[in-house]
């Protein structure tokens, strides 16, 4: 039965759903907004750089439903990043990403530590980042260049569950 319960688990995920996943959370919320909710398209998925020489992971997710929901963009630590960390560079990094693809505000912004960017031992984690303001300024020149950015970000944690959910599939 076990087994069974295994390759029946396994079989549901290749399609992109399970109903358990191996956290004890279910997917179930994702299968309800394929069949009838909005849903969120994975849009675009590259390195970006940041201040000092560093590196991120961005992705976009757009709404089918743009006027109706936010988009949302999973900022990723990369584990061999050698510039500023994303929490550091975050009022930057979202300004230059919501410039450059030219996004609706506000929206949803998530920053997410993988554990191999982490100390040993250590498990990913995602924060949603909120800034007080969507307003893109540009800052001084630092070496010939200008930077931008947004007004100050707090940050509220979550979890892996909750970020799959609101992007309406797992996260890769």
């Amino acid at each position: 039965m076990r087994t069974s319960q295994n390759t029946q688990n396994a079989n549901l995920a290749v399609s992109g759903f399970s109903e358990v996943r191996s956290n004890g959370y279910s997917l179930e919320p994702l299968r309800q907004l394929r069949e009838g909710g909005t849903l969120m398209r994975l849009t675009s998925r590259y390195v970006h750089p940041t201040p000092h020489g560093g590196r991120c992971r961005v992705r976009i997710y757009l709404p089918d439903e743009l006027e109706r929901d936010a988009p949302i963009v999973i900022c990723s630590e990369l584990s061999n990043n050698p510039g500023m960390s994303i929490t550091e560079a975050a009022q930057t990094i979202a300004a230059e990403v919501i410039r450059g693809h030219r996004l609706p505000t506000p929206l949803v912004w998530i920053e997410h530590y993988p554990a191999e960017s982490r100390r040993p031992g250590a498990e990913e984690t995602f924060d949603l980042a909120i800034y007080s303001s969507y307003e893109i300024t540009e800052t001084a020149p630092y070496l010939a260049k200008t930077r931008l950015r947004l007004g100050e970000a707090t940050w509220k944690p979550l979890d892996r569950h909750s970020v799959e959910v609101m992007i309406g599939q797992p996260l890769r």
